[in-house]
């Protein structure tokens, strides 16, 4: 279905196009290159653009495997095939922003290297927490010997696996009871976490 909607805001040149993923040397994940079938207003066909690098498509729809997938393929492209500045795309009847000259996202691998790197910190503070525990460590202790390098969630996250992976269930309550006071909560189950803002009352 073509597109029954102009983009706001700004002058766009609109295209039935295919898209493809054309791997380099200099960016991992490829650039996409589009070709333009037919230009809706002027009727030029034929051209090729590729300055769309991968990793600069906006994320959370994986607009990088919807804009292949998608037969036909609007695009509404801004300030020209030579000089685009911005990319939308026409999905489920709208609109949708997917790319901007000024991106500049982390390439998927390096992404992937730092969310492992966040899970693996997370989990070895973990343990660090629940071996601590297991030796009779109190939680003033347990703060001021873990890393100095947690966010509210990290450490939330963290004592959470501590407290639920210690051998020693009696001692990990008592942790458990001190962390939730701490944080405003009276709750004999769950750990509460520092980075989501609790409001309540008696």
């Amino acid at each position: 279905m073509k597109p029954d909607k102009e983009p706001k805001a700004m002058e766009y040149t609109i295209i039935e196009a295919e898209a493809s993923i054309e791997k380099d040397d200099k960016h991992e994940d490829g650039r996409i290159t589009i070709r333009c079938i037919e230009d809706l207003k002027d009727g030029i066909d034929g051209w090729v653009w590729s300055g769309m690098l991968v990793k600069d498509l906006y994320r959370g729809e994986k607009w990088h495997k919807i804009i292949l997938k998608k037969k036909p393929l609007y695009l509404a492209l801004y300030g020209g095939w030579n000089t685009t500045i911005q990319v939308r795309i026409w999905h489920k009847n709208k609109w949708h922003r997917i790319w901007d000259a000024n991106n500049h996202f982390d390439s998927f691998k390096e992404e992937k290297e730092r969310s492992d790197a966040y899970a693996k910190f997370i989990q070895d503070e973990g343990k660090k927490i629940a071996d601590m525990i297991d030796n009779g460590k109190t939680l003033k202790q347990i703060d001021k010997l873990i890393s100095n390098e947690h966010t509210g969630n990290t450490y939330g996250w963290a004592i959470n696996i501590g407290i639920n992976t210690a051998k020693d269930k009696k001692k990990a309550q008592v942790i458990r009871l001190a962390h939730n006071k701490k944080y405003g909560s009276d709750s004999k189950t769950g750990v509460a976490n520092p980075a989501v803002l609790s409001i309540g009352g008696k």
